[in-house]
């Protein structure tokens, strides 16, 4: 090749690399899917500076898309699914191929560091997702000391795109009379907001819950230094939890089902459980026939400021059923919910781990996406519910033999909606 096409190449080069403004350049990635806006960031320096600014200033967010699955076989990794459409779902090998806890950085991201996109050294079988909120996946770490081989555990809020981690306290800091010395364990751990990295001070609205085995409550606030039990030898046990304008949910799990309510409006931590209760009332079983019905999932829509319960029955093939209310609270009668039978533009997403609530018009609307592995006797299964007609269609595209694991006892299943903030 002569000197003067190489010249003109490096020219035309430079034209589309360099030429195009910036603002034109964070524009683009704003209509592409989340994987293709991390090819996009990845062709010249010049694109990738213009994207990382609007990641920086959080205005340049990948197109919207929706919730993804993140299914965990037992001892296996973490396998990471999109909708293609309204019954199929596309795993994406590129997310999750491993993870190195040490190769994310607290705080807000490195962005000179090209590693921000490259595969990472430590299966994920060392971690255990316990929650999300937004982008970010609330997680446990088992972390081998090299020493004398023990393990210990962290906590910590993960954005598995821009490798950003914020540290909550250690699950190690829970003990009870009856734990003794040892760990205890979390079971899911919801949160009120998603943190805020970039400044390195956590919002003071930021709380975090967690359900602790066998089904004690918890709380903290990012940068607090221990979780706190709520009254764990004298309040009842729980299975379901949500945060919800200032208060926690918790649905009980012995003997008759009931939903309370918890203050945690006051920063206090040593705030006794009696002084944050507020209110107590019964699941919607009265509206239900039959005594099948059970397996309470909390939901949130912070947007119309609703909360829902959807309940299901033993056998999943059966369907779910849905209520909601609007959070008042009515410390005489306890609380009234409302059955739903359309949600409008609405999509419920239920997992394991974690509940979403979004609005959209392409997957067609009214209807509950469920991912659960087999729990306290209750069938597990993926698939899409329409409220409209009961029906249920299985969704295709997860591993052959993922019905097979649905019951290992460490697998486990959640929604998140992956972005770089």
């Amino acid at each position: 090749m002569s000197m003067s096409m190489m010249k003109e190449e490096e020219e035309q080069e430079e034209r589309w690399s360099k030429g195009l403004p910036e603002h034109i350049l964070q524009l683009i990635p704003q209509r592409l899917c989340i994987s293709d806006y991390q090819l996009f960031r990845q062709v010249c320096p010049n694109w990738r500076a213009a994207v990382d600014k609007g990641i920086a200033t959080k205005t340049c967010p990948p197109a919207p898309q929706l919730p993804w699955l993140l299914f965990r076989r037992s001892y296996d990794c973490l396998h990471a699914f999109y909708i293609k459409d309204k019954y199929s779902c596309i795993r994406d090998p590129k997310f999750f191929p491993s993870i190195n806890i040490a190769d994310y950085p607290p705080g807000p991201p490195n962005l000179e560091d090209e590693s921000f996109d490259g595969p990472l050294p430590i299966p994920t079988a060392s971690i255990t997702c316990l929650g999300s909120i937004g982008s970010w996946l609330i997680v446990a770490a088992h972390q081998q000391c090299e020493n004398d081989n023990s393990t210990t555990v962290v906590n910590l809020f993960l954005n598995p795109v821009s490798r950003v981690r914020v540290m909550l306290p250690s699950q190690s800091t829970l003990k009870t009379s009856f734990s003794g010395n040892s760990t205890m364990l979390f079971n899911k751990i919801v949160a009120s907001s998603p943190p805020e990295p970039t400044t390195g001070l956590q919002k003071e609205d930021c709380l975090l819950a967690g359900l602790v085995h066998p089904g004690i409550l918890a709380f903290c606030r990012p940068n607090d230094t221990s979780w706190t039990l709520i009254d764990p030898d004298t309040a009842p046990r729980f299975s379901d939890i949500e945060i919800f304008d200032g208060k926690l949910y918790a649905v009980t799990n012995s003997g008759n089902e009931m939903l309370m309510v918890f203050d945690m409006a006051p920063e206090d931590a040593n705030v006794s459980s009696a002084n944050r209760y507020l209110s107590i009332c019964w699941i919607p079983y009265q509206y239900l026939p039959g005594s099948e019905w059970g397996y309470p999932c909390l939901a949130k829509e912070s947007a119309s400021k609703e909360l829902f319960m959807v309940l299901r029955q033993r056998n999943i093939e059966e369907g779910f059923k849905v209520y909601k209310t609007d959070g008042k609270i009515d410390r005489l009668h306890g609380r009234m919910w409302e059955p739903v039978t359309d949600l409008g533009d609405r999509i419920l997403f239920l997992s394991d781990k974690s509940t979403n609530v979004i609005n959209d018009k392409t997957l067609g609307k009214n209807c509950i996406y469920f991912a659960f592995t087999c729990k306290r006797g209750y069938d597990g299964g993926f698939g899409v519910y329409s409220l409209k007609d009961s029906s249920i269609t299985q969704l295709s595209g997860l591993p052959e033999d993922y019905s097979s694991s649905i019951s290992g006892a460490n697998s486990q299943t959640l929604w998140f909606t992956p972005c770089p903030y």
